[in-house]
């Protein structure tokens, strides 16, 4: 089901790009963009204990619809997470976790239209608007509870392969020449699909949290 997801995801990516390479409308770019990453709990029990840095990088595209918009997708690596507090079970002893600092890393596909004004000067000014399609490819997390720090390599188990995100964003291109520039901006990646799975015995509950994350987009385009 994961294999067939990913094709699926890929042919969306990949389609409309060989459209545009044969209509000539075809940019992309380079992005690496530090973030501040966050879960919101759904769940009772679950508070949010912080945030955590992150880190995003990737490869991006635009492809022209026309003169003023354009389909703007890519494939990013995203290093997200966040910090939870809540109450489990460890060796027997209900004990409270906090907090338990999620690092998750997720493989995504964002799909998005780009609307853009013309150039003054050198900077042309955009906006973005859609939504990413993320698949896990990492799942990791330290645990703190009664003076115990304890480090899990691998906590996929517990969470969930698919991660759907609704994306906003504002920035700028400075012009270096002909169709190459440099882009800076701020865009928030909003989850709302728990990116939690399995069941918390001490609470008996099934817990659920949205991940989210704010990121300084920092790139350049061809």
């Amino acid at each position: 089901m994961k294999k067939i997801l990913l094709a699926i995801l890929l042919l969306a990516l990949l389609a409309p790009a060989a459209l545009a390479l044969d209509m000539g409308g075809f940019r992309f770019g380079l992005k690496a963009s530090p973030s501040l990453a966050w879960m919101r709990p759904e769940t009772s029990g679950y508070e949010r204990d912080g945030m955590r840095l992150g880190f995003s990088y990737g490869f991006m595209s635009d492809i022209e619809l026309g003169d003023f918009y354009a389909f703007s997708t890519g494939l990013n690596i995203n290093l997200i997470g966040g910090k939870l507090e809540y109450e489990d079970f460890r060796n027997d002893d209900r004990v409270l976790i906090s907090p338990r600092n999620y690092n998750l890393q997720y493989l995504e596909i964002p799909l998005t239209l780009k609307m853009h004004t013309q150039e003054i000067g050198y900077l042309t000014y955009y906006g973005r608007f859609g939504f990413g399609a993320g698949m896990n490819l990492r799942s990791k997390a330290k645990d703190s509870y009664n003076n115990i720090t304890e480090e899990l390599d691998d906590i996929k188990g517990e969470t969930r392969f698919l991660r759907i995100s609704l994306i906003v964003g504002l920035g700028i291109e400075y012009s270096l020449g002909g169709s190459t520039a440099l882009v800076g901006g701020l865009t928030f990646n909003n989850g709302f699909t728990n990116v939690l799975k399995g069941t918390n015995e001490a609470l008996n509950r099934k817990p659920s949290a949205l991940s989210n994350f704010l990121e300084l987009t920092l790139g350049i385009m061809f």
